[in-house]
């Protein structure tokens, strides 16, 4: 009887265990095109938290985060383009933009971009715009990490009509382009379990 319960609580406190959580946000700056002329913009998403737990090895593993952008936080510095954008992504009835990772190898990943000189890793994520969702492969580069605080870029291309997006016009002569590149910062705060 001694060895079994010495064994569960091994099991229980070994990898299978939670390991913690990452709490943060994402500062997205996005860059379009258009006919008259280059525009970007800017969006924070909302603050989020993910479970990191441990896979079968003992690895650090993020089994699912999902970031939201509210859509009407959305600038580009130009009331009328950011009303035309709102109208684009029916804001009133798809109020955020999502973003999904999921089964995230943390501990692969964390040291890919820690290499020197500037280390860079792949992820996948899924964006979620209007209901339509699409994976997309982003890049991730730049890590900074101190204490309990980490911080990483990443980009990737979005198309416009991949997400079933018609491009706003301006009387028919101007129009942006579908290709848009996304450019995230993310600041995360790290909380390990023992």
């Amino acid at each position: 009887m001694r060895y079994r319960l010495a064994f569960l609580l091994m099991f229980l406190l070994s990898g299978h265990a939670l390991a913690g959580s990452i709490q943060g946000t994402c500062d997205v700056r996005f860059l379009g095109t258009s006919t008259l002329h280059d525009f970007d913009g800017t969006v924070r998403s909302r603050p989020f938290s993910a479970a990191v737990s441990r896979d079968a090895a003992g690895n650090p593993v993020v089994p699912s985060v999902e970031l939201e952008f509210p859509v009407a936080d959305m600038r580009t510095g130009n009331d009328s383009r950011d009303g035309q954008m709102r109208e684009m992504f029916q804001a009133d009835r798809f109020p955020v933009i999502r973003a999904v990772a999921k089964d995230v190898d943390a501990g692969r990943f964390r040291e890919t971009l820690r290499k020197a000189p500037g280390g860079k890793a792949p992820l996948a994520v899924s964006v979620i715009i209007r209901g339509v969702e699409r994976k997309v492969q982003a890049t991730a580069g730049n890590w900074k990490e101190k204490g309990d605080r980490a911080a990483f870029d990443i980009e990737f291309p979005l198309s416009l009509k991949e997400h079933e997006l018609k491009a706003p016009t301006v009387l028919g002569l101007i129009r942006v382009g579908d290709r848009v590149v996304v450019k995230g910062t993310f600041d995360l705060t790290v909380q390990e379990t023992p």
